[in-house]
């Protein structure tokens, strides 16, 4: 309503902001994991002599081991004392891992003035998806007033560090003019660079500007396809959709084996009238097995044309 930041082999968990109108607000989680997936109790040892040591990584190592029970049971509290040790000892994914504990309530009481400081603090260590977290939380208000224009610096902060999320975040608040000067352009580079980093969000609020030519962004279904189709692979939903809905629109009826080609595609995501359009196409060329498969997935999705013509096909 968007390749991909190298994953280091530990754990950052982020924050899901909310998604607002038709253009994502938000990106998806950005997890930044995963470590090994050895589980032998002897390298564990091996981590925890490290961190007895003062070894910060070995420490958040552990306390991703506890959190998510990689090799040892689910232990909250031990996964609370080694992201906390990490943190002391200036490891930036051990504060942020500690914030996103605190932030959302995940295995301690929520504490969202605590998470706010750990994430400042893991911003600090040079941590993007601290960076983005904190300004997750001073756009929403959690942990401390609502501040937008903080909220911009640390999403053009982690952006500027290969967060993708925080681009395109950055960049919804100048499409809409939320505490910066209102500059679609810019909102436009700002996707672009979201979409570039791997967030599918930006890939698709690129080709809804496009698809929609709104704002002064001159419409251009190529180039909606075009960035539909990149979030479409990166897992997005409603892009897959959004896909399918301007391939319908290339077709007012199926005349040839090119628009065969354009309508399947249309309809494998999700467009009901192009299945519909298959239905008919089929029935015309007397392959009623086809023509029923394709008037029954369109009905399927709630096209009534095809659930009627079902029925007088099954009524003949």
């Amino acid at each position: 309503m968007a390749n991909i930041p190298k994953k280091p082999v530990i754990l950052t968990i982020v924050i899901l902001t909310a998604i607002i109108l038709c253009i994502n607000f938000c990106g998806k989680v950005l997890p930044t994991k995963e470590f090994s997936q050895l589980t032998d109790s002897t390298y564990i040892q091996f981590y925890k002599k490290a961190c007895a040591l003062n070894d910060s990584k070995a420490c958040n190592e552990l306390g991703v081991i506890y959190d998510l029970g990689k090799g040892e049971s689910i232990d909250y509290e031990q996964a609370l004392e080694y992201y906390t040790k990490a943190c002391s000892l200036d490891f930036g994914e051990g504060c942020n891992n500690l914030g996103y504990m605190y932030n959302k309530g995940h295995g301690v009481e929520r504490y969202n003035g605590k998470a706010l400081k750990l994430y400042e603090k893991a911003c600090t260590l040079n941590k993007m998806e601290g960076c983005y977290n904190l300004g997750s939380m001073y756009f929403h208000g959690e942990g401390s007033s609502e501040n937008k224009y903080k909220a911009a610096l640390y999403y053009q902060k982690s952006c500027n560090g290969g967060i993708g999320s925080g681009c395109n975040d950055l960049a919804y608040m100048y499409a809409h003019g939320l505490y910066v000067s209102k500059d679609v352009f810019e909102a436009i580079s700002l996707y672009l660079d979201a979409c570039e980093l791997g967030e599918a969000s930006g890939c698709n609020n690129l080709g809804y500007m496009y698809e929609m030519g709104k704002n002064g962004v001159q419409q251009d279904d190529m180039k909606a396809e075009k960035y539909y189709d990149v979030a479409c692979q990166l897992n997005d939903i409603e892009s897959c959709n959004r896909l399918g809905t301007v391939y319908g629109k290339k077709i007012e009826s199926i005349k040839s084996e090119v628009d065969v080609g354009i309508a399947r595609r249309a309809c494998g995501y999700g467009n009901a009238i192009s299945c519909y359009k298959l239905g008919l196409y089929h029935e015309e060329k007397a392959d009623d097995t086809k023509a029923v498969a394709y008037f029954k997935k369109a009905c399927d999705m709630g096209q009534s044309q095809s659930c009627r013509h079902l029925g007088d096909i099954y009524r003949k």
